[in-house]
């Protein structure tokens, strides 16, 4: 194909080409400038709004607690108050139970107690304590049964992680004896029974009126 030499026409309509692309991108900017400044109003306007609903039924509630002679730290106390209680009531529960068997993960033991709580100093300061719902022991051995009201993914990890060496550390006289774990609760969530299984928890739980005991996969620590 022949080479057409570029005339001054040529060369004048590039530019003005040019010019008119480079004067729509810079209207589209300013598009997209006015459309984020226009969407960033809606949201503080819309937060604002959020904000002040939220802080006016605050306000009704309060009144209508403040009403009825209702603090919130009344509300606080009777929260706290039903946590406690669910946690006696479990615990009384399945110690009743184990107390009945002496026995875990095909384990007998000689004694059971609640009353497994020390504080104690480390040698490097620290002050480690720590509180051990049902503890079994024999000569050889040791289990420890943790209850929980509902229990939640990470109390297995938090078991095991804490546990273990804390009981060794309070208890020395029980330190070289083999330590069996095992988690009681009304019910679990799924990945708390995963959990607990891949660390070799038993598992205790209510059904109907009687315990059921899941040790199959139970290990020493």
């Amino acid at each position: 194909m022949e080479k057409k030499d570029l005339t001054a026409a040529d060369v004048w309509a590039m530019f003005a080409e040019t010019d008119r692309k480079m004067q729509e991108n810079a209207s589209q900017i300013a598009e997209n400038d006015r459309q984020r400044a226009d969407d960033r109003r809606f949201l503080t306007e819309n937060l604002a709004e959020t904000r002040r609903v939220l802080q006016e039924n605050d306000r009704k509630l309060t009144e209508k607690f403040e009403k009825l002679g209702i603090t919130v730290k009344d509300i606080n106390s009777n929260v706290v108050g039903i946590g406690h209680s669910n946690g006696e009531a479990a615990e009384e529960y399945f110690y009743n139970s184990l107390k009945r068997k002496m026995e875990f993960a095909g384990v007998h033991f000689d004694d059971i107690s609640t009353d497994f709580k020390r504080l104690k100093k480390a040698p490097d300061g620290r002050r480690i304590e720590d509180q051990f719902d049902i503890v079994m022991l024999n000569s050889e051995a040791a289990a420890i049964i943790e209850i929980k009201y509902k229990a939640r993914q990470d109390d297995p990890k938090q078991i095991v992680s804490q546990k273990v060496s804390n009981f060794r550390f309070l208890f020395p006289d029980c330190a070289k004896l083999k330590i069996y774990l095992g988690l009681a609760a009304f019910s679990f969530e799924e990945s708390a029974e995963k959990e607990a299984k891949e660390l070799g928890i038993g598992l205790l739980r209510q059904v109907g009126e009687t315990v059921e005991y899941e040790t199959k996969w139970v290990r020493a620590y």
